[in-house]
C-alpha cells in the first residue's frame, strides 16, 4: 500500500521571532486559516488514504501538533525523543511503516512547503510511487524547475532521460555559492531538490544499513522490539545513540539507483523571509515594498517586506532599501535581506545567553 510521512519537527529558525518553540514553522499560517501542516494534510486527502498518513516531529512538539489536527490518530504521529536529522526520522518511520505493512511505499515530504494546484501534485506523486512499486530498487526523487538562481536550495543533475518527465540522476549538489547557482540556472540541466521522496520502505532501510551502518542496527534494533514493553525504552536508547544526518548525505548522495521526476505544479519553500516576496508578488506596491497583515508607510524605501501579527500596528519606514521587518507579540526582527540566512544565528545566540523566552 501507499503511505506518506510528512516531517514536521524542525523550528525553521530562519522564520524567527514567528516561527520559535511555542510556534514552529510548519504551524504558522501562511494561507488563510490554515497551518501550513494543516495544508499538506488537505494536499494528500483523496490520494492517501488518512488512515495511511503518518507525521514524524519532536516530542517538544507532540501535543501542539495533535491539538492542531484532531482528525489525526495520535497513534499516527511518531514523536522523536531527540531531534537527530530526516535519515533517522524517514528511517524510523519506514521500520514502523515495515511493521504493518511489509510491502509499505513510502512518500516522504516535509510539512512547510506551499503547493498549487493539488491536481498536478498528486499526479506526480502517483508517477513517483508508480516507479517505485515497479522497480523496487529504485529511490525517487522529486525535481522543481528553477525559477531563479537560489543560493538557498540544494540542486538535482539530471541524466539520461527514462519516460515522460523522469531522469537518471547523475548527482546531488549542496547549497551553491552565487556564481555556481548561475551556472545551474542557466544550463537547464538541473533542478531544486525539494526534499520529496517516494521508495519502498524495505528499500530505504536497506540503503541506510548499506551506507550508514550504525544508524541501520539501531533501527533494526527499534524493529525487534516493535509491539512489546520495551519498545519505547528502546527507540529512545536509539535515538540518544544515532548520528545526526540528512538523508540527503545519508543515501541520496550515495546511492546510484536513483531516478529524478520533474514536478510542475507551483512550489514554494517557505523557509526564509525572502519566500513571502514570492508569495505576495501581486500585493507589492509601485516601490516593491510588500506589507502582510498589517498597514505599512514607506518613504523613500524600497524592496522591503513587513509581517506583523498586530493587524493596527503601523510599521513606518524612512531610507531603507531591501529590508525584512517581522513583528510579534514577543519580539521583531530587522534585517538586510542579503542576510537572511543569518537569520538562524539569533535563536542560537539566544539559547548560548539562556534567554530562553525569545526562542
Amino acid at each position: 500500500m501507499l503511505h506518506a510521512v510528512i516531517l514536521a519537527g524542525g523550528l525553521g529558525s530562519r522564520l524567527w521571532p514567528a516561527s520559535c518553540n511555542a510556534r514552529p514553522k510548519h504551524l504558522l499560517a501562511f494561507e488563510p486559516s490554515q497551518s501550513l501542516l494543516q495544508a499538506t494534510l488537505e494536499r494528500l486527502a483523496g490520494f492517501v488514504p488518512l488512515e495511511q498518513q503518518w507525521i514524524v516531529t519532536s516530542q517538544l512538539q507532540f501535543h501542539q501538533i495533535a491539538d492542531s489536527i484532531p482528525h489525526v490518530d495520535m497513534q499516527h504521529i511518531l514523536s522523536e525523543p531527540v531531534p537527530r536529522n530526516t535519515a533517522a526520522s524517514i528511517g524510523w518511520a519506514a521500520v514502523k511503516l515495515r511493521h504493518v505493512d511489509p510491502e509499505a511505499t513510502m512518500i516522504v515530504l516535509p510539512a512547510d512547503h506551499i503547493i498549487k494546484p493539488t491536481s498536478v501534485f498528486c499526479e506526480t506523486l502517483q508517477c513517483a510511487a508508480n516507479i517505485a512499486n515497479h522497480s523496487p530498487e529504485t529511490l525517487v526523487t522529486l525535481g522543481i524547475t528553477p525559477t531563479f538562481p537560489a543560493t538557498t536550495y540544494g540542486y538535482i543533475e539530471r541524466g539520461t532521460p527514462l519516460e515522460a518527465s523522469t531522469y537518471r540522476v547523475l548527482r546531488f549538489c549542496e547549497k551553491p555559492k552565487q556564481d555556481i547557482a548561475e551556472t545551474f540556472f542557466q544550463s537547464g540541466e538541473f533542478y531544486w531538490n525539494a526534499g520529496i521522496f517516494a521508495w519502498k520502505a524495505t528499500t530505504i532501510l536497506e540503503r541506510l544499513r548499506s551506507f550508514e551502518p550504525d544508524i541501520g542496527v539501531w533501527l533494526d534494533t527499534i524493529a525487534q522490539s516493535l509491539g512489546t514493553p520495551i519498545e519505547t525504552r528502546v527507540t529512545n536508547e536509539a535515538f540518544h545513540s544515532m548520528k545526526s544526518l540528512s538523508i540527503d548525505y545519508a543515501v541520496m548522495e550515495r546511492a546510484k539507483e536513483i531516478v529524478v521526476v520533474e514536478a510542475t505544479f507551483d512550489w514554494n519553500d517557505v523557509g526564509t523571509w525572502s519566500a513571502l516576496d514570492r508569495l505576495y508578488a501581486d500585493q507589492k506596491d509601485a516601490s516593491g515594498n510588500l506589507a502582510i497583515s498589517s498597514p505599512m508607510l514607506a518613504i523613500d524605501s524600497t524592496g522591503c517586506t513587513v509581517r506583523c501579527d498586530d493587524s493596527e500596528h503601523l510599521v513606518a519606514l524612512v531610507g531603507l532599501h531591501d529590508v525584512v521587518v517581522i513583528q510579534t507579540a514577543e519580539a521583531t526582527l530587522i534585517a538586510r535581506k542579503d542576510q537572511e540566512e543569518s537569520v538562524r544565528h539569533i535563536a542560537l545566540e539566544l539559547k548560548k545567553q539562556k534567554r530562553d523566552q525569545w526562542l
